[in-house]
């Protein structure tokens, strides 16, 4: 990567520029056209060096005020089938497997937002009654402590 990698790279940790062109308001700043920026973002994904541009919903903005962990213990034989179906659901922002350990036998872990925690967990009720899963909890976020991206330069 050379200096206007580096430069760019460095641009896009911030937010992007709220503006009908945000890439050419990108050019501006580092004074190359915006053709250019294209070419390099498109260059750096290509080689790897770049996985994604993507929007970080901030939930407490918009409406979503609550949020919870929710964790099954899922069969190995239903985890991707399980999981694909929470994915698929408007609440859920990420899921995810881990392994069990004896003192926590969960497995599927998902993300969910909602406008009221009602809302939450209703849907993890019927989402397990429907689905076969016994064993299931509800972490209510409490607090949310940090959030922030990662920064390379």
């Amino acid at each position: 990567m050379d200096e206007l990698d580096l430069r760019l790279i460095a641009e896009l940790q911030e937010n992007l520029p709220l503006t009908v062109a945000p890439y050419r308001t990108l050019a501006e700043r580092l004074g190359v056209s915006e053709e250019t920026v294209i070419a390099r973002l498109q260059a750096l994904h290509a080689s790897g060096k770049l996985k994604r541009i993507g929007a970080v919903l901030r939930h407490q903005n918009s409406g979503y005020a609550a949020n919870a962990m929710v964790v099954f213990k899922a069969p190995p034989d239903e985890m991707e089938r399980l999981g694909k179906l929470l994915a698929e659901s408007p609440l859920v922002s990420h899921c995810y497997e881990r392994a069990p350990c004896a003192e926590w036998p969960y497995t599927l872990y998902a993300m969910m937002h909602g406008r009221n925690m009602e809302t939450i967990e209703e849907f993890v009720s019927i989402f397990a009654l429907e689905h076969g899963v016994e064993r299931f909890d509800i972490l209510r976020s409490e607090e949310e402590l940090k959030k922030s991206s990662l920064s390379f330069f």
